[in-house]
């Protein structure tokens, strides 16, 4: 995949959302965690460390532990705006998460295996996904082939992108046609509906 250059257009985007952040940082509400389904005992794979792993109130968290497939946690995802595409998801640093379209929802699956994993970070979870200001019946986690499990909205895988270097910046938006901003309810994240009554497909 080719390097995305930044360019003062998201920049400026990731800005705008930075501040949104900020300034509801005072209204938002903490929901209690999501469970999620456990490995077999015995299952292969990492589990982070008490502290990770621990119940807290709120996100942000930071990288915490890697897994041997590139996944990071913390399992902590939000609600965001984005001033381009309208509500977005972001894991607890305020970072946009994605979808790959050659994943599955249903049910819930992840093909983004060997070199896709250099460049898409999968998003995981140990006992609990923890969420701001997101409906919890669409939060959920899927098995990976290391045995983590990876956080899931509507269905769909999540992922961080790296090439995103500042908080809600959208550089792996539409990458090789596959990879999308996930939407609260596990779509794709599309700008509202305008004048013309258009908005792109989810």
């Amino acid at each position: 995949m080719t390097m995305m250059a930044l360019t003062p257009r998201t920049l400026a985007g990731s800005l705008a959302l930075t501040l949104a952040l900020l300034a509801s940082g005072c209204t938002t509400t903490v929901t209690d965690p999501v469970g999620a389904p456990q490995p077999e005992a015995g299952g292969p794979g990492p589990q982070p460390n008490a502290a990770q792993s621990s119940q807290g109130s709120a996100a942000p968290d930071d990288l915490g532990q890697r897994s041997r497939d590139g996944g990071y946690w913390p399992a902590s995802v939000q609600l965001g705006e984005h001033p381009e595409l309208g509500p977005v998801v972001l894991d607890g640093q305020g970072f946009t998460l994605y979808r790959f379209d050659r994943d599955n929802a249903a049910p819930s699956q992840s093909n983004c295996t060997e070199s896709c994993l250099t460049r898409w970070l999968p998003v995981l979870v140990n006992e609990k996904v923890k969420f701001k200001d997101l409906d919890p019946s669409r939060l959920g986690a899927a098995a990976r082939p290391d045995g983590t499990q990876q956080v899931t909205v509507g269905g769909w895988p999540a992922y961080r992108f790296v090439d995103d270097r500042v908080p809600g910046q959208i550089s792996g938006q539409g990458a090789d046609g596959l990879w999308f901003v996930v939407a609260p309810d596990g779509g794709k994240a599309a700008a509202p509906i305008g004048q013309n009554g258009e908005s792109s497909p989810r």
